[in-house]
């Protein structure tokens, strides 16, 4: 392994334990991955992990069918999931996700219009490719399948007539966002988790 991966790997670790402190990664729930330049593979979180313990041995290399590479642990049972992202979305070199108290509540209660809107917020220029907040972001909510190929065939339905997708939304469940570095791809987690929260607040004031 090579300094740059290792470099790499810790970046993530160190973005995994922010979000775990965040409150956005309880327990062993979540799960993460990163990718060098337009490698084939990825390295995607072992399963079963607490993420206020990982550690960067906790990381697997998988190819891009989810299957690892000279490694017997387990990776995520979600990684079926990075790996549609990382084939439709090219430039996507690391991919988050949380399980937060905002975003499953906002799961649930917008899963029967299939989306939530997010527009006219400040904070939405962190989002890549947008640079006013006289905007909008359209955060699809799919199903919780516990199918993989059932799952990632909405996903990829869905991308295929919005490319712009940011991240999704999956009902009682979670959040899932990316970006071209661990960088960016945590700014968008905290953009969205921001309006995440202010929409559940906004909610509560007007009753």
């Amino acid at each position: 392994m090579n300094a740059d991966t290792i470099a790499l790997h810790h970046k993530l670790v160190e973005t995994i334990h922010f979000l775990h402190t965040k409150g956005w990664a309880p327990a062993t729930s979540s799960n993460y991955s990163v990718r060098e330049n337009a490698a084939p593979e990825f390295w995607v979180s072992a399963s079963g992990i607490d993420k206020g313990e990982f550690q960067a041995h906790n990381l697997l290399l998988v190819d891009l069918l989810g299957q690892p590479i000279h490694d017997t642990r387990k990776p995520s049972a979600e990684t079926l999931i990075h790996c549609l992202i990382y084939s439709v979305f090219p430039d996507a070199h690391c991919i988050l996700h949380t399980h937060s108290v905002h975003n499953t509540l906002l799961s649930h209660a917008h899963l029967p219009e299939g989306k939530l809107r997010l527009a006219g917020y400040e904070v939405l220029k962190g989002i890549d490719g947008i640079s006013t907040h006289e905007s909008f972001v359209d955060v699809p909510v799919f199903p919780n399948s516990q199918d993989m190929l059932e799952f990632t065939g909405w996903v990829a339905e869905y991308q295929h007539t919005h490319p712009e997708m940011k991240g999704f939304l999956i009902a009682g469940h979670g959040f899932y966002t990316w970006g071209k570095t661990i960088a960016e791809t945590k700014r968008h987690m905290e953009v969205f988790e921001f309006l995440f929260e202010v929409v559940v607040k906004l909610k509560m004031y007007q009753g």
